[in-house]
C-alpha cells in the first residue's frame, strides 16, 4: 500500500517493502561538487548514491511487509549530516537540550568538550561525559576532553585514549579563574598526546598580558564594555596561536586552533602550513556575521572570548575559510543564561549558536558568495570528520557511510527570533535577521530526525562515537 504527504515542499511516499529510504531528484552536494543524484539508505548505512533510477517503488511493490519511503527533494540540496566540532553541554543547555536544539538547525554530529573542572581526574570527567551523553543525546556523538588543571590532569591523557577520545584541549587564557596552562605543562601534555597521534586543541589568548590589561583599565575606572576588546587585542590571539604551533612544533604534535576571530591570527597558521607542519583551525558563525558593533548592541549577552572583531577580520575569516587556512566552522554553542543589564564584568562568556550553524554559514556564505557549495560541506562535514576520525563513517554520502543526511530548501525565507530558537539561552544575537534557505529534514543512521520542523528522535537515541575507531 503505498501512502503519501507533504513535508514542507517535499513529497514522502511509503509503500511496503524492506527496510529502505530513497532521496530521489535532489542535488547531492559533496566537496567535490554538485551531482544529479539519488541516495539510497538500507539499515543505518548508505547503499548507494549516484544518477538515478537506483530504485523504484514499482521494482519492490510485492517484496514484503516491511516499508520503503521515496523523498522527493526536487528543488532542494541533499547535504551529509553537519557535524558541529565544538559545543559545550554544561551551561544553560546540557547533554539533551544542546543536541535538540542543534538537531533543529541540521547538525547530526555532535563533538563536546567534556571538561576536566578542578579537581577532577581527567578519566572520571571522561566516563561521567561518556555515560551522560549516551543517556541523554538524541543525536550521535563524540568527544574531547578539555582540561582546567592541566599539571594535575595530564598523566591520564593517555587512559583517556582508551575511551576513543583523541583530542585534549588546554587554555592559554583566563589566569584569574586559574584555568590558564603555563608554557611548561603545554608542552609535558603535548608530548603526552604525541605519543598516541592524537590532536592538541588550545584557546589561544595570551592570559596573563590580558589579565594586566583588565587591571590597568579597571584602575583607570574605564566603562568595562569600552575596553573589553582593548584587553583582548588581535595581538595577543596571534601571538599566542603562534607561541602555540611553535610548542607543538618541539613536541612532534598535530594541533587544532578553534574559534579563530581575527585577520592577524591567521598568519601564523599560514606559515605554519607552508613549513609541513600539521595545524588545524576554526572559526565561528559569530566571527562570521557578527562584528564590534553587535557587542555594543547586545551588551554582556555579547560577551564571548575571543571578542567579536571588525569588518575587516570579518572579511578576512571568510576569504581565508574559502582559501583553505580555515579548515572547519564550528558553534562554540555555551549559553550560560546572561542578561542584558547585567554587570558586564560578572557576566559569563558564551552564546547559543549550535542551531544556527549551517543557517549562517550557508546565508552568510553561499548566498553572498563567499564560499561555494561544496567548500560549505568541506567546513561543516567532510573536513571536521577527516580531522578527528570519523570519516568515512560521517561527514560524506559514499556507500558503506552512515546514512546521516540534511535535506535543505534554498528558498525557505526565515527571520531568527528567540522565539523560534529552541536553546535554554533565552536569546538569539540573531534576532530579526532575515535569511535565504533552511534545513527542512534530516536523518540520523537511516531514521528521521527533523520532519515538518519538529523532531523526531529523543533522548538516548544518540550513539556515542569513538575515535579513532
Amino acid at each position: 500500500m503505498l501512502t503519501s504527504e507533504t513535508v514542507g515542499a517535499i513529497n514522502v511516499s511509503t509503500m511496503k517493502t524492506e527496510n529502505r529510504r530513497l532521496i530521489k531528484n535532489g542535488t547531492v552536494v559533496t566537496g567535490s561538487g554538485l551531482h544529479r543524484w539519488d541516495v539510497l539508505m538500507e539499515g543505518e548505512k548508505i547503499a548507494a548514491a549516484g544518477p538515478g533510477p537506483l530504485d523504484t517503488p514499482g521494482e519492490r511493490q510485492n517484496s514484503g511487509n516491511e516499508e520503503l519511503e521515496v523523498v522527493d527533494a526536487a528543488g532542494m540540496y541533499v547535504l551529509p549530516g553537519i557535524i558541529d566540532a565544538h559545543t559545550h553541554p554544561y551551561y544553560k543547555d546540557d547533554f539533551r537540550t544542546l543536541a535538540s536544539t542543534a538537531a533543529y538547525g541540521g547538525v547530526t554530529t555532535l563533538i563536546h568538550y567534556a571538561y576536566a573542572f578542578p579537581d577532577m581526574e581527567a578519566l572520571e570527567a571522561a566516563e561521567k561525559a561518556v555515560e551522560t551523553g549516551t543517556r541523554e543525546s538524541c543525536i550521535d556523538f563524540g568527544l574531547h576532553l578539555g582540561m582546567f588543571q592541566v599539571e594535575k590532569q595530564y598523566r591520564q591523557v593517555p587512559e583517556v585514549f582508551k575511551l576513543g577520545i583523541n583530542s585534549f584541549k588546554m587554555f592559554m587564557a583566563y589566569a584569574k579563574l586559574g584555568r590558564m596552562t603555563s608554557d611548561y605543562y603545554l608542552a609535558a601534555v603535548m608530548d603526552l598526546i604525541a605519543e598516541q597521534n592524537g590532536i592538541a586543541m588550545v584557546h589561544a589568548e595570551n592570559g596573563l598580558v590580558t589579565d594586566y590589561l583588565e587591571d590597568k583599565f579597571n584602575a583607570q575606572e574605564l566603562p568595562a564594555m569600552e575596553f573589553f576588546s582593548r584587553m583582548r587585542p588581535d595581538v595577543l590571539e596571534a601571538e599566542a596561536i603562534n607561541r602555540a604551533i611553535a610548542i607543538a612544533e618541539v613536541c612532534g604534535c598535530r594541533i587544532y586552533i578553534p574559534h579563530v576571530s581575527a585577520l592577524r591570527a591567521l598568519e601564523p597558521i599560514e606559515k605554519a602550513r607552508n613549513r609541513g607542519q600539521t595545524v588545524y583551525a576554526e572559526t565561528c558563525p559569530q566571527y562570521l556575521t557578527l562584528t564590534e558593533g553587535d557587542f555594543f548592541r547586545w551588551g554582556a549577552l555579547a560577551k564571548i572570548g575571543p571578542p567579536l572583531r571588525h569588518q575587516e577580520d570579518l572579511d578576512a575569516l571568510w576569504e581565508a575559510l574559502d582559501g583553505g587556512v580555515l579548515d572547519v566552522v564550528a558553534s562554540d554553542h555555551a549559553p550560560k543564561g546572561q542578561r542584558p543589564d547585567e554587570d558586564f564584568f560578572k557576566a559569563a562568556y558564551g552564546s547559543a549558536q549550535a542551531e544556527t550553524l549551517l543557517l549562517l554559514t550557508y546565508d552568510g556564505g553561499v548566498n553572498r558568495g563567499r564560499i561555494s557549495l561544496p567548500r560549505l560541506v568541506e567546513v561543516l562535514c567532510e573536513n571536521p570528520a577527516r580531522i578527528f576520525g570519523l570519516y568515512p563513517r560521517k561527514g560524506t554520502l559514499q556507500p558503506g557511510s552512515d546514512a546521516d543526511l540534511v535535506i535543505f530548501d534554498p528558498a525557505a525565507e526565515f527571520t531568527l527570533k528567540k522565539e523560534n530558537q529552541h536553546s535554554e539561552a533565552g536569546f538569539t544575537l540573531y534576532e530579526g535577521r532575515e535569511c535565504l534557505g533552511r534545513p527542512v529534514m534530516s536523518f540520523q543512521r537511516g531514521q528521521p530526525v527533523l520532519m515538518n520542523g519538529e523532531l523526531e528522535v529523543q533522548a538516548g537515541d544518540g550513539m556515542y562515537l569513538s575515535r579513532p575507531e
